[in-house]
């Protein structure tokens, strides 16, 4: 799907010089991630989901994939990423993946279900970014 893939080019030309990468809520649609893993082949890209069934189909097609809740998050997952990016998450998770950027210094790329993103937090310290019919929201936040 087109998004997807313009969602990976917007992240490899924006963090072409990243050491990690997560993907946060992937469920199963890892197009981005495996676009992004062509073109950021040296990046450290991990991706995290709560359904442990998703993850091993995730680690089946060759990613390093783990288990995590972000409502209680294992820190060392996300330590030291320099972006943390989620497609689609349930507003109710937007506001911990806000708190999780800003405690370990990631940025983070909301890509909302839809516009109305805002309602969840999503807008105050952040850019948004259009790319093709789609919008993003950035938050920058990297400490390096």
């Amino acid at each position: 799907p087109k998004y997807f893939l313009e969602l990976a080019e917007f992240i490899s030309s924006r963090y072409s010089s990243a050491r990690k990468i997560v993907e946060i809520g992937v469920g199963r649609s890892p197009y981005t991630a495996l676009r992004l893993r062509k073109l950021l082949s040296k990046t450290d890209l991990i991706l995290v989901d709560i359904d442990g069934r998703v993850v091993e189909d995730l680690r089946r097609l060759g990613f390093k994939a783990v288990k995590d809740d972000v409502q209680v998050p294992r820190l060392e997952i996300y330590k030291n990423a320099d972006l943390l990016y989620s497609i689609r998450p349930p507003f109710e998770l937007i506001p911990k993946l806000i708190d999780l950027a800003s405690l370990i210094g990631s940025d983070l790329l909301i890509a909302p279900l839809s516009e109305d993103a805002y309602l969840s937090g999503v807008g105050r310290g952040f850019e948004r970014i259009r790319l093709g019919e789609v919008v993003v929201y950035l938050l920058r936040l990297m400490r390096r």
